[in-house]
Parts: C-alpha cells; structure tokens; sequence
C-alpha cells in the first residue's frame, strides 16, 4: 500500500502524488472502497482517484536518479522505435505512452525527434499529430526525469536535446 505523500507513476498520467487514501463521498452507500487521492505533477492541479484494491498494476515507483542519468547520458546508444509511416503510427505511439515506461519513451522522443529533424532537414511539416505525441511523451518523461534528479523539467528538456544535436542525422 502507498504511503501520503508518495511521489508514483501513475501510467499516462504520469509522476502524482499521494495526498490521501480516503473513502470518497462520490461512490454509492453501500459501494464504498479505500481510494488513493493523487496530484498530478505533469498536469498542474489535476486530481486523479484511483482504487487502492488494484493500484498495483498501474502504478510503479519513478525512476532512481542514476537510471534518469544514464538515460540522458545514453541516449545516442538507445534503438529507437520502429514506427509505421503516417497515421498508422498512432496506435503504436498511443501504446508506449499509455505503458510510459522510461525507457521506451526516452526511445520514441528519440525516434519523433528524429523523424522531425528529417523532416525539416527535407523542407517538409512535421505532422501535427505526431507533434501533439511528442509533446505528451516529452511532458511525461521529462517531469518524471526532473524529479528523480530534483531539478526543473526545462532543464532535462536542454539536456536531453543537446545529446540529441550531436547525433548525426542518417545515424540516429
């Protein structure tokens, strides 16, 4: 069982967290079950209610500060993800993000910020839907990295782009 004031990962919501473990007053007499009562640290003021029978499944501790720094640091050494071309990518993006597993979404920043440099490098758009992906897997990951290395999300978003500057192109 979580504890109050226990900072998890609560699958696409991301890093919450715990502010209370409650019977809350919306359920039915006679329905009443122990929730976790969670803040959103992705989404600012976002209060989520999640029953604490099942809990476990979806939620899974943040990663450790050495797992969150060599993430960053090996990034040029990570696979990217292999996507379909156009909207077929959806459904593959949507499972990765809806998993939000560290690994793998630093893996489809990567790959989205690659095929956006790609993309640009040819004079073409960037889809906008895979913009809208990139930003949600961005938002997830780097709040979730700046916590376990207690600094701001701006910073993990410098960082991680730097690595990513030096990665040539046809290469990455």
């Amino acid at each position: 069982m979580l504890k109050i004031g226990e900072c998890v990962i609560y699958g696409s919501h991301g890093l919450c967290s715990v502010s209370d473990i409650l019977v809350p007053s919306f359920l039915e007499r006679g329905k009443e079950k122990q929730y976790y009562q969670m803040v959103s640290a992705v989404d600012a003021g976002s209060v989520l209610y999640v029953p604490v029978e099942g809990a476990e499944s979806k939620i899974r501790k943040a990663v450790s500060a050495r797992k969150a720094q060599g993430l960053i640091d090996d990034i040029e050494d990570m696979m990217e993800l292999e996507l379909p071309e156009g909207k077929k990518a959806e459904p593959a993006i949507m499972e990765v993000i809806k998993r939000n597993v560290a690994e793998e979404m630093m893996s489809l920043v990567k790959s989205l910020r690659r095929i956006k440099a790609m993309r640009e490098a040819e004079g073409k758009k960037f889809a906008s839907l895979n913009e809208k992906h990139l930003l949600m897997a961005e938002k997830l990951l780097y709040t979730e990295l700046a916590f376990a290395l207690k600094t701001e999300k701006e910073d993990i978003r410098n960082r991680v782009l730097s690595e990513l500057s030096e990665i040539p192109l046809e290469t990455a």
